[in-house]
């Protein structure tokens, strides 16, 4: 007879979380859709692009570097950098996904850091993947009737400096990054990466800065690698 615990998987998201999910995605549609409409964007082109770019934080991104008087390519590039982490998030997901190339492809298009960490958790593969699949449709809901709203309301609302709206950009990074700064590897790429940034935004063109600072993730991995030698 075997006495060994047997291990328990994490609860699945309830009605609660999955509201949660689907009221903050509501709040971030509406903000980055004022945001896109007060640098300039057509309403149509603002919800066209939200829809197919479908990542707030890679939006925000090329608008700062946009706006700060940075080439079309440094914002570009800038947008891309951010954003290079769903490709990690996507490649995380290979133990759960080990289907056909269809559900592994939709899987990655949604990995996003709730939903991926919502089903990475899960020791079970079949609720992991209703784990995803369940706030990644909560993720959807909230995200459509977001940047819905805020294409309507856009032009009401005016100046987004007034309700502190443009904060949202780094606010929003460092939620997503708070946790790997607790690492030492994390760390040791957010410290570098801001010296590198701090150091040439100075004297570099607008949009360099940001594009260069990913030399801290070179330099965190160079530290691991000589360490586990």
């Amino acid at each position: 007879m075997d006495d060994r615990p047997t291990e328990v998987s994490p609860r699945l998201p309830g009605r609660s979380d999955l509201a949660t999910i689907t009221l903050t995605f509501v709040a971030l549609g509406i903000t980055t859709q004022v945001i896109l409409l007060d640098a300039g964007m057509s309403p149509l082109k603002a919800w066209i692009a939200s829809s197919v770019i479908y990542s707030a934080t890679s939006q925000f991104a090329y608008i700062a570097v946009s706006q700060a008087g940075g080439s079309e390519v440094a914002a570009v590039v800038a947008g891309w950098i951010v954003a290079s982490r769903f490709g990690i998030l996507a490649v995380s997901l290979s133990r759960i996904f080990r289907g056909g190339v269809f559900s592994r492809a939709a899987a990655a298009v949604h990995a996003f850091d709730i939903q991926v960490g919502l089903a990475a958790q899960q020791t079970d593969m079949d609720r992991a993947k209703k784990a995803f699949w369940w706030s990644t449709a909560a993720m959807l809901v909230g995200w459509f009737i977001g940047i819905t709203s805020g294409t309507l309301l856009g032009d009401v609302m005016g100046d987004t400096t007034r309700f502190g709206i443009d904060a949202l950009f780094p606010a929003a990074l460092l939620a997503i990054v708070g946790n790997a700064l607790r690492t030492r590897d994390g760390l040791v790429a957010g410290v570098v990466g801001a010296v590198i940034c701090a150091a040439l935004i100075p004297i570099a063109p607008a949009g360099l800065p940001i594009i260069l600072s990913v030399g801290g993730v070179g330099a965190a991995l160079a530290l691991s690698t000589r360490t586990a030698r």
